[in-house]
């Protein structure tokens, strides 16, 4: 699980990435210009957000919802196999954003899935957090900086609907932004509203004239690509048995996920 950035620790965070910063941008780059990413099927995808879906269904994406506001996503392994999780109960930019770090412990993470050393698995997931900022918030401080003059929440807002991003990823990088350009009273302003909670933001939105969408859950449930991966193997080798075991292994994937992420565990 990622940590929680708060204005008490972001200044730590924010130098922890600079140890990061050559390594993961690499990454991000070298999956942008991978050949299978400009094929015309994904090119039509709309947004990075959406091309995120699109990378994770092709790993065998289950999506569903998880009233667990600090669970957003995992990868699943059992018994050789992964499979990638999104909480759908969380709103859709927190989603995107989930994604796209799953993709990273997907593409780039050989700690994680091999053996558990506490400093070396927080260490990949403050890895998967900057690859998911550097997929969905590029030029971000641009967008901001250009932003006619209105209160900071609101310009952060207008940018969570223009990069698809979460709240704090958005100030988050902005922040980093206004350390390197030694901007203290940008740093100063982001401090203030970092740890605040807004539980209006669809309503914000709305007045800002924004897609409120984006802030809201999605509540989908999906393992179609599961089902018709396991129903396109039962027509190819119908006299095969084993078709009701993957059916029965998907069913069980669903019932651990709920019980490792109750409420009351």
């Amino acid at each position: 699980m990622s940590e929680i950035i708060t204005a008490e620790n972001i200044d730590t965070v924010v130098q922890r990435n600079k140890g990061i910063v050559d390594e993961v941008s690499a990454q991000a780059l070298k999956l942008q210009k991978n050949p299978s990413i400009k094929n015309p099927s994904i090119m039509r995808v709309p947004s990075m957000s959406q091309l995120a879906l699109l990378i994770l269904q092709g790993f065998g994406l289950v999506q569903m919802p998880i009233e667990d506001k600090y669970w957003s996503g995992a990868i699943y392994v059992k018994e050789g196999k992964i499979v990638p999780v999104i909480n759908t109960a969380l709103p859709r930019v927190n989603q995107y954003f989930a994604a796209w770090h799953e993709i990273y412990h997907l593409l780039f993470d050989k700690v994680s899935f091999d053996h558990i050393i506490e400093n070396d698995n927080m260490m990949e997931e403050r890895k998967a957090e900057y690859f998911a900022a550097c997929m969905l918030l590029q030029d971000v401080d641009k967008y901001f900086a250009n932003l006619t003059t209105m209160d900071t929440v609101s310009k952060v807002m207008y940018c969570m609907s223009a990069f698809e991003a979460p709240y704090k990823a958005v100030l988050i990088s902005l922040y980093e932004d206004a350390v390197q350009r030694k901007n203290e009273n940008l740093k100063s302003q982001i401090k203030e509203i970092l740890d605040l909670k807004i539980d209006d933001m669809p309503n914000r939105f709305r007045r800002l004239g924004l897609d409120d969408s984006l802030v809201m859950p999605s509540y989908v449930v999906n393992t179609s690509y599961l089902h018709e991966q396991i129903k396109k193997c039962e027509e190819a080798n119908p006299e095969l048995k084993y078709h009701e075991d993957n059916e029965s292994f998907l069913e069980n994937i669903m019932k651990e996920i709920r019980v490792v992420t109750r409420p009351d565990r």
